[in-house]
């Protein structure tokens, strides 16, 4: 193997998470996937990895860890443990995340361990620069790196302005109540939201996509999902949910022909979509969608940029009120995704690891 992924989280969205990586083939047969082994999860772990043909090792102690020498070993997700993995200087470490995100959580100091760095486009360098978490002498030493598309995930979505369909896609709750970002609440505010957009626009259809860690820190965020999805189910708008995860078809929804679950994520098209500050916003901006971001009172990170902060103000849900005339902004997109260099953008996710691979090896800057 190649390249080594270290997992290490009780939390199964984050398995579902890591997976995608394997079906959007940025990672395949060449990757390992090491996991600290835990009790109450680890059956449901090794289905699903066998089910993805992943090949995977977990372990309890940590001497039965295979060996990393040599090895690169990406991390997707900020543990504690992984302090003594990236302690190992015989491996190059790099940490990738899961998304392109303005959350605070983006922005811990712990990210400073890694060798390396991934970020979507300058967007990403600044928030770590203003954060005073990186400095400029580091970014010129390309401990931080822009990979573009590469790793913000796949929104399998279209843009069709004519189409009569849009998308909500909230986010978690967050593992502490000082990382909420999600729109989800008891007073359905964000679905009230969306009715009425939907009643001005003549919307016939509603995509819903959670977050697959929703309810896992609050099981209320998916009564509230639930209460949500019912109330535009008795509004007379036809419902596509769109997830794979095996908890979602235990919740309980209304029967209602009008509700479909889409749990091969077939591609749709959609002329608008409805975010909570999340990687979505990112996903979504790939795929030229025009989104609306719902805003809460968590403390977010998004640099100070004037090219920034005007897009906030244009897309930003705080009330009922909204930009009736949103689009997407090619200079706001060019400095959210952006490359190291050309060649990069024109590889495929598979070559881009290939390269991404063999500069981390050969730089004897860091």
């Amino acid at each position: 193997m190649k390249y080594i992924i270290y997992l290490d989280t009780k939390i199964e969205g984050a398995l579902y998470q890591t997976i995608n990586y394997f079906d959007n083939e940025i990672f395949g047969k060449e990757t390992l996937l090491v996991y600290k082994k835990y009790k109450q999860i680890d059956k449901l772990f090794q289905k699903e990895l066998k089910k993805a043909n992943i090949h995977y090792k977990s372990f309890l102690r940590y001497k039965d860890l295979p060996s990393m020498d040599g090895k690169i070993v990406f991390y997707l997700f900020n543990a504690q443990s992984n302090c003594r993995i990236v302690a190992n200087r015989n491996a190059k470490h790099i940490f990738v995340t899961h998304g392109e995100s303005n959350k605070v959580s983006s922005v811990k100091p712990i990210i400073r361990i890694y060798d390396y760095v991934i970020v979507s486009g300058d967007l990403g360098i600044d928030r770590y620069l203003e954060n005073k978490i990186f400095h400029i002498d580091d970014i010129k030493r390309d401990k931080v790196i822009k990979m573009g598309t590469t790793f913000i995930g796949n929104a399998k979505y279209n843009y069709d302005e004519n189409t009569r369909t849009i998308l909500y896609a909230p986010t978690w709750e967050g593992g502490i109540i000082e990382e909420n970002y999600s729109s989800l609440n008891k007073d359905l505010f964000s679905f009230k939201i969306l009715h009425k957009y939907s009643t001005d626009n003549d919307i016939k259809t509603i995509i819903i996509q959670p977050h697959p860690n929703t309810g896992h820190r609050d099981k209320a965020f998916l009564l509230y999902l639930i209460d949500g999805i019912n109330y535009l189910l008795n509004n007379n708008y036809n419902i596509i949910i769109n997830f794979k995860f095996h908890w979602f078809t235990k919740l309980k929804l209304i029967k209602n022909k009008k509700l479909y679950i889409n749990k091969k994520f077939d591609d749709l098209s959609v002329s608008k979509a409805f975010v909570d500050v999340s990687a979505m916003e990112i996903q979504l901006m790939a795929k030229n969608i025009p989104t609306y971001v719902f805003f809460n009172e968590t403390v977010n990170t998004m640099p100070v940029s004037t090219k920034l902060q005007e897009h906030y103000k244009k897309c930003a849900i705080r009330n009922f009120n909204y930009t009736k005339n949103l689009n997407i902004d090619i200079m706001l997109k060019n400095y959210c995704i952006s490359y190291k260099n050309e060649k990069i953008e024109s590889l495929n996710f598979k070559q881009r690891i290939e390269w991404l691979s063999d500069f981390v090896l050969e730089n004897k800057s860091i």
